[in-house]
């Protein structure tokens, strides 16, 4: 699917994907059109422009599609502001393509795109998310991508591969909504993404750069949790 409110560009790409023995299944210009047809039909891939028609910009309309569909999104824009990269980071996106590309750049971005998101949600029925609210906007993260969580009396804050965040709600709330299969309450103010432990001892854990006290005697139900 293509979202490109210039239609020569848009026909442009369009050409460009089929040449390369891709499918376009429909080209939108604003955002009521694209939601709507998700409903009924969800493509393999979403071309996204960030300046398309209506008031719910390719940003905002990404937001809304992560919450609800499985589909890898790679944005092509010719913007790449601070103020645009910093709303497109709390997005969880598959590809970021400045305009003017090449072909090859192109052809790249898409392969690439389609793999990881294969190789991340094969076997998965639903991306499950951990919802966030952020400067006033719903940020779905995956839980995959949740590194550890910390107690900050009646806050949480939640550590991410590519950002933090503070969620007013108490850590025990918060944690509900998690796969208990992957996390696990390892102190009264710390959960931790076992998915993303490096090493630990009786004491303590690694996740990359963060440190995270364990509680007393959960060295061995901790060891085997990970060995299993």
């Amino acid at each position: 699917m293509i979202v490109e409110d210039e239609s020569e560009l848009a026909e442009n790409l369009k050409e460009i994907l089929e040449h390369l023995d891709y499918r376009v299944t429909n080209v939108f210009t604003n955002s009521t059109d694209v939601l709507n047809a998700l409903i009924t039909d969800t493509p393999d891939l979403i071309l996204m422009d960030i300046l398309i028609e209506g008031e719910m910009d390719g940003i905002d309309l990404a937001y809304h599609i992560r919450d609800k569909y499985q589909v890898p999104l790679i944005f092509i824009t010719a913007y790449h502001d601070s103020a645009i990269l910093d709303r497109v980071s709390k997005v969880n996106y598959d590809g970021y393509l400045l305009k003017p590309y090449t072909v090859e750049r192109l052809q790249s971005s898409i392969y690439l795109a389609l793999k990881n998101f294969e190789s991340q949600h094969t076997g998965n029925d639903k991306i499950k998310t951990l919802k966030i609210r952020d400067k006033g906007f719903l940020v779905p993260v995956p839980e995959d991508d949740v590194i550890y969580l910390k107690a900050d009396g009646l806050y949480t804050r939640v550590f991410t591969i590519n950002k933090n965040y503070i969620v007013r709600d108490i850590l025990k709330d918060v944690i509900g909504d998690l796969s208990p299969k992957k996390f696990l309450r390892v102190h009264k103010s710390f959960t931790v993404n076992i998915r993303h432990i490096t090493s630990f001892n009786s004491k303590e854990l690694t996740l990359g750069e963060y440190t995270i006290p364990i509680r007393r005697g959960l060295f061995k139900d901790l060891k085997e949790l990970i060995t299993n």
